[in-house]
């Protein structure tokens, strides 16, 4: 089996070289790399070219590529275009400011490689801008308990990623070929790109959540989730709309997703326990009150229970 770790990097010379020694030391042998730097305006893009100079790094990777933007179109193209670049079964990617641990790929690879459908992450271990562990206390709750939460209640994680991007980061993502295939890419969002992602893949594949591995999360000033409140809600309605588009006007290929071709009238009280989701679906398929007279009230627009 081929895997394929895909960077997207953004003004993170300080971290890059760090991140991309830990895709060197894995213990996973077939691995080709793919980098592509989003226009950086700092030494990003020459960091990466030193590193991947060396004879012995270039040697360790089934394949090599570096590229870099023309100028800089975000988040989400740069990691549609390293994705486009890719060949592997198994797909890793990694923020060029975060870390692998030293197993990661094999701990993936021997558990789930023969899975034709596969949307996985595991823990999350924050560290500072020096490499070293952190307490969680820095790191946001909402995503601190969530698994916790999810096993504790026994709900799917699947209905766990409708409250939040439970993975923490895009970094986070592990997935087969055939799920990019079919889930498709990276939305055109500035921070919620990751969730909207996640959203479109549970609908596909129940998610797996790997407690043995840690993947390293580099808390420091300019983290995207510290920006987020500036667009949350228009994001927020856009991963939410992509959801319901899947799982809900859809009938979603995987059955333990929230949705009412899974669970039927009961689908109506289990998306109470989800307030964030209950809200959004709301305001998606009633979006107007009745003496607006702009929303004709049937079953799909305004079922008996929300009426």
């Amino acid at each position: 089996m081929l895997a394929s770790v895909v960077i997207a990097c953004y003004k993170h010379e300080q971290y890059l070289e760090e991140c991309l020694e830990t895709v060197y030391q894995q213990t996973f042998a077939d691995i080709e790399l793919v980098i592509v730097d989003d226009n950086s305006p700092d030494r990003s893009f020459e960091v990466a070219q030193k590193v991947i100079k060396k004879r012995s790094f270039g040697k360790r990777f089934v394949s090599c590529k570096l590229l870099k933007n023309p100028q800089n179109l975000g988040a989400h193209y740069t990691w549609n275009r390293a994705l486009s670049l890719t060949s592997g079964d198994m797909i890793f990617l990694l923020n060029s400011d975060d870390a692998f641990s030293k197993e990661r790929v094999r701990l993936f690879a021997d558990q789930f490689a023969n899975e034709r459908l596969f949307f996985g992450f595991s823990a999350v271990e924050p560290i500072d801008e020096n490499g070293k562990s952190i307490s969680n206390y820095q790191f946001p709750t909402r995503l601190r308990y969530a698994i916790d939460r999810a096993q504790i209640a026994g709900a799917p994680l699947s209905w766990t990623f409708l409250d939040s991007q439970i993975a923490a980061s895009t970094g986070n993502f592990v997935f087969s070929r055939e799920l990019l295939r079919q889930v498709g890419w990276l939305a055109d969002l500035k921070y919620c790109h990751d969730w909207d992602f996640a959203l479109r893949a549970v609908t596909k594949v129940e998610p797996t959540y790997l407690e043995t591995d840690r993947y390293l999360y580099r808390l420091h000033s300019t983290n995207s989730f510290r920006s987020l409140s500036k667009v949350a809600e228009s994001e927020t309605k856009a991963c939410m709309e992509s959801y319901c588009l899947n799982a809900i006007s859809s009938r979603p290929q995987n059955k333990t997703c929230l949705s009412p071709s899974n669970f039927g009238d009961s689908f109506y009280d289990f998306v109470k326990l989800h307030p964030n989701f209950n809200y959004w679906v709301k305001q998606i398929y009633a979006p107007y009150h009745l003496e607006h007279r702009t929303v004709e009230s049937n079953d799909r627009t305004r079922p008996l229970r929300w009426r």
